[in-house]
């Protein structure tokens, strides 16, 4: 199997869709929001209900910020949470925008973001009766 360790500097669509969810997610919120997305290859790379819950699979910290300029880094961040916890760092102002903020994030997308979210989400949805 070859392996491509290069870094995607683009990821078609995926920019936007930040842009936008943040906008859905934060509605009120002044800063308007610009993304660069990248994707690296590392080779496995709020409230906490679900922890409060018991959740097997939820992180104790959703996020993880850093303020350390050289963090996070794929290779010593990924299995933050056992690979579910984000991991932030350069927080700072993006004085390109008004109320502008930039910052760097490190997320496990084949855990959090793939099976293991999935796994946490129906784990989420028999605690609350959604499903027997």
């Amino acid at each position: 199997m070859t392996r491509n360790y290069n870094l995607i500097p683009y990821i078609p669509k995926e920019e936007e869709k930040v842009q936008t969810e943040c906008r859905k997610i934060l509605p009120q919120h002044p800063a308007e929001i610009s993304a660069t997305c990248t994707r690296v290859n590392v080779m496995e790379g709020a409230r906490n209900e679900a922890r409060e819950l018991g959740l097997p699979s939820a992180p104790v910290e959703w996020i993880k910020v850093h303020d350390d300029p050289f963090r996070p880094q794929p290779r010593l961040h990924r299995d933050n949470g056992q690979g579910m916890t984000t991991t932030v760092g350069r927080v700072r102002e993006d004085n390109a925008l008004p109320n502008g903020v930039k910052y760097l994030l490190v997320s496990h997308n084949t855990r959090m973001g793939a099976a293991a979210g999935a796994v946490l989400v129906a784990e989420y949805l028999v605690v609350k009766g959604y499903i027997g």
